[in-house]
């Protein structure tokens, strides 16, 4: 067991070596606790582990710790030259995506599993993990990918129909914007907003000059 977790033991010493913010505070942390930071990492990921077992609010730790860390790291693959981080990023997402649509449907029935955070945080780490098949790749290549392939024009034609319904709807009510502004009502919806306005800014410059007055009395 030891023997297997000691590449990701050496991994985590290397990250620990490396000058950052993190790493800072967990510099401050070793010398108030007298604990090595492996250690203390160690010990946080064991609690964050139990929390989402059986914590309040496991959700919401779950979503954070698979929802900051790719926005992070998709922020640093689009500002980097190379273009393998982009698509390691953006399979992520689709899976991630994938899998929130899935969750959302399900929810009645995720409900009863137990741990259904922690399984559900460790399946996006396994998503997420930076190693070249990762679950994200596995998954998208095994499952999403020949799905979309099959049904890719479908999906098109529905999303234009879609895309056509509401470019309509946004003409619709842009024309009928434009018609009541230019009618009477309109226009007299508009000139009682600039006088309010123009009041408004009266009563404002009034109550400053009046500020400057006693400022000037005292």
């Amino acid at each position: 067991m030891s023997a297997a977790l000691a590449p990701y033991i050496e991994k985590l010493d290397a990250a620990l070596a490396e000058k950052n913010v993190v790493t800072d505070y967990l510099n401050i942390a070793q010398e108030k606790t007298g604990l090595p930071k492996r250690n203390i990492v160690l010990g946080a990921i064991a609690l964050t582990v139990v929390w989402l077992a059986i914590g309040i609010g496991s959700s919401l730790l779950c979503s954070v710790v698979c929802f900051v860390y790719p926005a992070y790291k998709s922020f640093k693959a689009v500002e980097s030259p190379q273009g393998d981080d982009d698509t390691q990023w953006l399979t992520y997402w689709i899976v991630y995506s994938t899998f929130n649509i899935l969750e959302y449907f399900t929810d009645l029935i995720l409900f009863w599993i137990p741990m259904y955070n922690l399984l559900k945080c460790l399946f996006l780490l396994w998503c997420m993990w930076p190693i070249p098949n990762n679950g994200a790749t596995i998954v998208y290549k095994k499952i999403l990918r020949p799905f979309l392939l099959k049904n890719e024009e479908k999906i098109d034609a529905k999303l234009d129909k879609v895309t056509g319904k509401v470019n309509k709807y946004v003409d619709d009510a842009r024309r009928e914007v434009a018609d009541f502004s230019e009618s009477s009502a309109g226009q007299m919806i508009a000139a009682g907003s600039k006088v309010a306005a123009e009041t408004a800014s009266q009563q404002i410059d009034d109550a400053l000059n009046e500020d400057e007055d006693k400022d000037k009395d005292i």
